[in-house]
Formats: structure tokens, C-alpha cells, sequence
């Protein structure tokens, strides 16, 4: 009796082991498993301390990032032949505009489109919170940042004590070519050399030096012979940044310098001619503009305006005449920036 007792226990035991197992099969097959991270493309500067924070904030936050240091416009970058499948989004570093373009992807259509632009800051971490909100709002999968995430769990953060670049715009800049100028109708125009430097601390503000030194001479004749002009400007003054953009930019900038002019006669027979030196200030107002090249030249084309105070006046055979009342100068060269 025992047997028989013994052996239906352990037949029902089996069949409610099997009926638990088959009822519960379906369910654990049911059960989605993870969803892969996606993947965050950096562009751009990705190398310098905001980037380096930024993607840190942004693994910590559950995703994956994928730098790509050999392309440098989003635009290319984000076509579907040159990212992978699982391609959330992307970040874009534009340290010369100063901007950081947050890009989200349409998993469905493949096609990527801009959010957000964060502008850049000087403490990185400020910049990483700001990103990494930007890419939560605009992400089409929120599941994939974590709000509850804690941060630095999976990347060490780094430390503010690192040094930092100075803000994207914040650079140094120089620039040399040849310009072409005319102080007066009564004298030819002349060819100088065109050199400036300038130093923007603060976007959009800064300050600049610039020189001009003689190529050539600006003549006038008369009947009792000719007279010859050369001069040269050292000036300084504020610079403005009107637009910046990834390719081009515009600045303005005023300040006021120092001419040097040097006139020589070269008298015909039966007049007499004489040489001088005078020195005058020259306030002045310029505009430019800068198209890129190749990092880090650009193509640079400015014109100038300036006063010669007080102004200089010569006589040649009996007529007066004056010089730098306006001095216009008009210049084609080019630029190497450093950030």
C-alpha cells in the first residue's frame, strides 16, 4: 500500500511540476530582454576638456559614444552610409563658433535633424549637464538616459582641476598681406603691406594692433618737377565679432595710430625742392571678413578709413596740397587663427 501511495505522489508531483513549467515557458518567452544602449557620434573638436566631459555625462547616462575625429561636419558624418545601425544621435564640438549642436535620428527614417545648440561655456561641467538635458529632451527613446543615473558611475568624470581651453571664441589671431592705398587726389595711390594682430578675451570683444609698411611710393607731377610720398601707420583699438559662422566670419574694429610720412622733391631745372618728415595721428575704423581655407587659414578681405591729424599739406610749384584727408586702404590677404 505503501508503494502504490508513494508512486501516485510522485506522478501528481510530476504533473504539477510540468504544468508549472509549461504555463510559465510562454510567459518567460514573452518577456522582452535589454534594449541595446544606443550610440552617441562626437564631431568636431572631440578631444578638448567639454568633449571629454561631455561624452563621460553621456556614457554614465547609459549610452554608448563613438568619436570620429576624421570628419568634422555633422552634416557628412550623420548620412546613413557613414554611421552605425544603432545611431541615436550626435553631438557636434564647434569650438570656433562656440556652440555645442545637439543632432537626434529618426529610427524609423533614418533621418537626423538638429534640436538643439547649446551654447559654450567656460566650466565643462556646466556644459555636460546642459548637453546631456538637451539630448533627454530631444532623444526620441527617453528610455535610453537613465534619470536616475548616477554620475561617474561607469567613467570616471574629469576633475575641474584639469587646466581648460578658454571659451571657442577666445583665440588669437594674425594676419599679413598686401593692401592698396590713397590719401588724396593729388597724389597716386601706393601699394603697402598689410599686418595686424588681435586677441578676442571676451566674445565678441577684443583688441588688435595693426602696421602698414611701404611697398611702393605715391607720386604727383606739375610742370617744376615732382614730389614723391612715402609713409608708414602703427595703430591700435578695439575689435568686434559681428558674425561667426563654421566657414566664414565678419568683424569691425576702431581705434587710432601714428603715420609716419615722408615727402622728397625732384625739381626741374630752375625750381629747388626740399625733403621732410612729419608725423601725424591717424583715428581709424576698418571692416572684415574671413572665409575659411583650411584649419588654420582663412582668406582675409578688409577695408579701412582713417584721418591724418592734423593734416599734412605740401607745395608743389606754388600749389598747396594735402595728404590723408581720408586715407583709404583696402587689403587681400590671409588669416591663421589659433584657438
Amino acid at each position: 500500500m505503501r508503494s502504490h501511495s508513494t508512486i501516485a505522489a510522485c506522478l501528481a508531483g510530476l504533473a504539477m511540476g510540468g504544468e508549472y513549467w509549461f504555463s510559465a515557458a510562454p510567459v518567460a518567452a514573452a518577456t522582452p530582454g535589454p534594449e541595446p544602449a544606443g550610440t552617441i557620434l562626437f564631431v568636431g573638436d572631440v578631444d578638448d576638456p567639454t568633449a571629454i566631459r561631455v561624452a563621460a555625462e553621456i556614457r554614465a547616462s547609459g549610452l554608448t559614444v563613438e568619436r570620429r575625429r576624421d570628419v568634422q561636419s555633422s552634416s557628412v558624418v550623420l548620412m546613413p552610409g557613414l554611421r552605425p545601425a544603432d545611431a541615436a544621435g550626435a553631438i557636434e564640438i564647434d569650438s570656433k563658433a562656440g556652440q555645442i549642436r545637439v543632432w537626434t535620428v529618426d529610427p524609423s527614417t533614418g533621418q537626423a535633424a538638429l534640436r538643439s545648440t547649446v551654447q559654450a561655456e567656460t566650466d565643462p561641467a556646466v556644459m555636460a549637464m546642459r548637453v546631456v538635458e538637451a539630448l533627454r529632451a530631444s532623444l526620441n527613446n527617453p528610455r535610453w538616459l537613465d534619470p536616475n543615473r548616477v554620475i561617474g558611475a561607469r567613467e570616471p568624470v574629469v576633475s575641474r582641476s584639469r587646466p581648460q581651453l578658454p571659451a571657442a571664441n577666445s583665440r588669437f589671431g594674425a594676419t599679413l598681406g598686401p593692401a592698396f592705398t590713397s590719401g588724396t587726389n593729388a597724389f597716386s595711390g601706393a601699394w603697402v603691406g598689410l599686418g595686424s594682430v588681435y586677441w578676442l578675451w571676451k566674445p565678441p570683444w577684443g583688441v588688435e594692433i595693426l602696421g602698414l609698411v611701404p611697398l611702393t611710393n605715391e607720386y604727383r607731377a606739375v610742370t617744376g618737377g615732382s614730389a614723391v610720398l612715402t609713409f608708414g601707420l602703427v595703430a591700435g583699438g578695439l575689435r568686434a565679432r559681428v558674425l561667426a559662422a563654421n566657414w566664414c566670419a565678419l568683424d569691425a574694429g576702431a581705434g587710432v595710430g601714428t603715420a609716419i610720412i615722408h615727402s622728397r622733391a625732384v625739381p626741374n631745372v630752375a625750381y629747388t625742392g626740399a625733403d621732410a618728415t612729419t608725423w601725424t595721428a591717424t583715428p581709424y575704423a576698418r571692416v572684415g571678413a574671413s572665409a575659411s581655407i583650411a584649419r588654420p587659414v582663412w582668406l582675409r578681405a578688409e577695408i579701412a578709413g582713417a584721418l591724418a591729424i592734423p593734416r599734412p599739406s605740401f607745395a608743389v610749384a606754388g600749389d598747396t596740397i594735402s595728404w590723408g584727408e581720408p586715407l583709404f586702404v583696402a587689403s587681400l590677404g590671409v588669416e591663421v587663427v589659433w584657438p
